[in-house]
């Protein structure tokens, strides 16, 4: 009934938890926001999406990833309070959990950010993109200044010889080059989100996974 619950919604803004009905089925919804930060990942955001995860899965209800991310949030206050422990946390949640995992990429899906929401990588049973998503590990313009920097330099135009770099790179980072990779199970049509979901639970609903059995199923601390 276009209703949804957010949970903490005052709490890393970058990242949006909560609960909706899709099919009559209860199910959590993870997303970026890319209005806060670029929806890049910093502590705050790792801690709130990995402890609504593990919730998730400890009540058998599946989750649903919206992914827009331009990775995780550089700089030397994240580092120096132990953002790679805390990246840590948010693969772990995903990967440990056995409920069924949904994941549509919408827009950007950079670095290792990207692996951890519900990806294929940690064992994501359906993946969608949208024809505007671009998975690469990090953003075009970056990428061309680090690899091309001194070519472009020298370029009669400077500024076409970039423009041009940028739309090469672009186009490598099509959802149809990670479809033919197997990291994407269909490029959807965004009308068609809801459907494809519903279908996808659906197929999943009867997912029973055992993972091996662990001395210590505790998280990184």
């Amino acid at each position: 009934n276009g209703e949804f619950f957010e949970i903490q919604s005052g709490f890393a803004q970058n990242a949006i938890t909560g609960f909706a009905r899709i099919d009559e089925r209860s199910a959590g919804i993870v997303a970026n926001n890319p209005k806060v930060n670029v929806g890049c990942l910093d502590i705050n955001s790792c801690n709130k999406i990995s402890r609504f995860v593990r919730f998730c899965d400890a009540f058998n209800i599946p989750i649903i990833t919206f992914v827009d991310t331009g990775g995780f949030f550089p700089s030397v206050e994240q580092e120096q309070q132990g953002i790679l422990r805390h990246c840590a946390k948010l693969f772990y949640s995903y990967s440990e959990a056995t409920v069924p995992l949904i994941t549509a990429i919408v827009r950007k899906a950079y670095g290792s950010s990207y692996a951890a929401l519900g990806s294929k990588f940690v064992g994501a049973g359906i993946v969608y993109a949208y024809p505007s998503a671009e998975i690469a590990l990090i953003d075009p313009e970056t990428y061309v200044e680090l690899e091309y920097g001194e070519e472009i330099s020298k370029a009669e135009n400077p500024a076409e010889r970039r423009r041009k770099l940028v739309e090469e790179i672009r186009e490598k980072m099509s959802p149809l080059d990670a479809a033919s990779k197997g990291h994407i199970d269909d490029v959807i049509d965004p009308r068609f989100t809801r459907s494809k979901i519903i279908g996808a639970l659906r197929i999943m609903e009867t997912k029973r996974e055992k993972l091996p059995p662990k001395k210590h199923g505790n998280p990184p601390v």
